[in-house]
């Protein structure tokens, strides 16, 4: 569950979309802050405002009726709008309360040292807050001083409303700007699977026919496409050239050394020559084969690597394979005194090409007997594992140094001649992984100097429709 979210997060798409979401989530909040600030400092600053005109026309009605006049009008107001987290309170100058209104909205514990405001001068006026409440404290006279409470309910409300619109709709929006984004990040990079798809078809199969679809949007990545498939065309060329000329020289090659060998073998026939000569011409005939030998290895190999060559596949019997290569070889086997043990059940079945497979077992079979021990073991196991099927060849032979397992499957790669071992042409190899690469199969190898070599080969395992498993 951990690694496939780990495989999750590491997508394209997801890690695009995760980047424009934070990206407008990060927008949204500043926006949103922005526009709560300004409005808190304008919903301040109107209510001060108002504040500041409430009392000047206080003053005004002070100037003109006096302080009966005042009371008054203060009286009638707030039963008008009694409702309203408002309150007036009138001090005298000893600080005694003359005219106090709504005392019910928690006004009633607001108390006021005005000796802290005694400095103030008449008209002027000091603004402050206390317990939710914007305070205007107004010199009406030396005598009274008037102060008119408002209450920060009703802006709070604003603010809190305002808090639930970007709330929901903030959510809406990053929800479908979400989705949005994971939708053109999906058009994104569907184009570049299509590429990776193309990409892994040609690794696999060598199909240098495929293409990469350009729809011609003339964006990036069809510029990329273009540029792949315009590559894919010279390499698809090369390839083709290269094949040619290398048939042209195998088969060039094959003519002289044909006549090389029919010539030697005729002054055999003839049988009126010396006996080093006799012995020069078997070599010769020996020496002419290996050469014919290396050059179809060769050319198998190529056409293998480049994918000239489409092999056929069906269902096989692997473990009927394995048991004819089995009785070819165990004769041989005992001439070098190796034993051969089978651990194969009776029906395994996997994709293949029957011929090319057995060529490939054959070769690995045959080096296992070649380079093992006097007195020697072979084992040579089939089994299943999961969606798997396994074959496994180990040896008691001589071994390859560690240094050099990733290198034996190089084309003429030997290990060791100074040691004597391994002077074919160094293409079996070559071939059998050649071989196996067109099975889709994988080889593992695990070899201990003078102990022995392990070859694992793992097979897609074949369905009940006929086909292998990827998984």
């Amino acid at each position: 569950m951990y690694l496939n979210t780990i495989k999750a997060l590491n997508k394209i798409s997801v890690k695009i979309t995760l980047i424009y979401s934070l990206i407008l989530l990060t927008s949204l909040i500043i926006s949103f802050f922005a526009i709560y600030s300004f409005f808190e400092i304008y919903l301040d600053n109107k209510t001060k405002e108002e504040l500041v005109e409430k009392a000047k026309s206080y003053k005004i009605l002070f100037t003109q009726e006096g302080l009966s006049g005042l009371k008054k009008q203060i009286l009638k107001e707030n039963e008008v709008i009694k409702n309203v987290e408002q309150f007036y309170k009138i001090y005298d100058s000893k600080g005694n309360i003359i005219l106090s209104t709504n005392i019910s909205v928690y006004t009633y514990n607001i108390v006021f040292d005005l000796q802290n405001y005694k400095k103030l001068k008449t008209d002027n006026y000091l603004i402050t807050t206390q317990d939710q409440f914007y305070i205007m404290i107004y010199k009406l006279s030396s005598k009274y001083t008037l102060v008119i409470g408002k209450s920060k309910i009703n802006n709070n409300k604003l603010l809190n409303r305002l808090l639930q619109i970007f709330y929901y709709w903030g959510l809406a929006v990053f929800i479908i700007s979400f989705l949005g984004g994971l939708i053109i990040a999906n058009s994104i990079t569907r184009k570049i699977k299509k590429i990776t798809n193309t990409a892994k078809e040609l690794s696999t199969s060598m199909n240098l026919k495929r293409r990469i679809e350009v729809k011609n949007f003339g964006d990036e990545i069809d510029e990329l496409g273009t540029i792949i498939n315009n590559l894919l065309d010279r390499i698809e060329n090369l390839i083709k050239t290269l094949k040619e000329t290398t048939e042209s020289i195998a088969h060039d090659l094959k003519t002289p050394i044909s006549r090389i060998k029919a010539a030697s073998e005729n002054m055999l026939i003839k049988n009126k020559i010396t006996k080093e000569c006799t012995d020069l011409l078997v070599y010769i005939i020996e020496e002419t084969n290996s050469l014919n030998q290396m050059i179809g290895d060769l050319l198998t190999i190529s056409k293998l690597e480049s994918g000239a060559i489409e092999i056929q596949k069906s269902k096989l019997n692997l473990s009927k394979i394995v048991k004819n290569l089995y009785n070819l070889f165990k004769d041989y086997a005992n001439t070098k005194n190796v034993n051969i043990e089978l651990d194969i059940p009776e029906e395994l079945y996997i994709l293949g090409n029957e011929n090319y497979l057995t060529r490939a077992i054959a070769n690995l079979i045959d080096n296992a007997i070649k380079f093992n021990k006097e007195g020697g073991k072979v084992f040579i196991k089939i089994y299943e594992k999961e969606d798997k099927v396994i074959f496994s060849i180990k040896d008691t032979g001589i071994g390859i140094p560690q240094d050099k397992i990733n290198k034996i499957f190089e084309k003429f790669f030997r290990v060791d001649e100074s040691r004597g071992i391994y002077l074919g042409s160094g293409l079996g190899l070559s071939l059998v992984k050649a071989i196996l690469d067109q099975h889709n199969a994988t080889t593992d190898v695990i070899s201990i100097e003078n102990e022995g070599t392990e070859f694992t080969i793992t097979f897609p395992k074949i369905t009940n429709n006929g086909f292998c498993s990827n998984s």
